[in-house]
């Protein structure tokens, strides 16, 4: 599982035109499923993107891939990625 950790400074409509891009492009790359966009609650950030992949090599590729739209940089400041190993039996 990864988590991305970002603040939002555009708008909800935005934000929300933001993942449906994102998702149609995840979409198109077996390996990882975005499972949704959460509030942390003990984090200093806005929301957090839930993704489950294979390889978190293979999302960073996908996630920077020149092709996609270019990130407005004035709404999605900045974030931090949280990489979690498991589950462990």
């Amino acid at each position: 599982m990864v988590l991305l950790y970002f603040d939002w400074f555009g708008s909800l409509e935005e934000l929300k035109e933001w993942e449906e891009t994102q998702k149609v492009i995840l979409a198109k790359n077996k390996g990882i499923k975005f499972r949704g966009r959460y509030g942390p609650l003990n984090r200093k950030f806005h929301f957090a993107w839930v993704f489950e992949t294979e390889s978190y090599d293979k999302l960073i590729e996908v996630l920077m891939d020149p092709k996609n739209p270019p990130r407005d940089y004035k709404k999605l400041t900045h974030g931090a990625f949280e990489i979690l190993q498991g589950p462990f039996p």
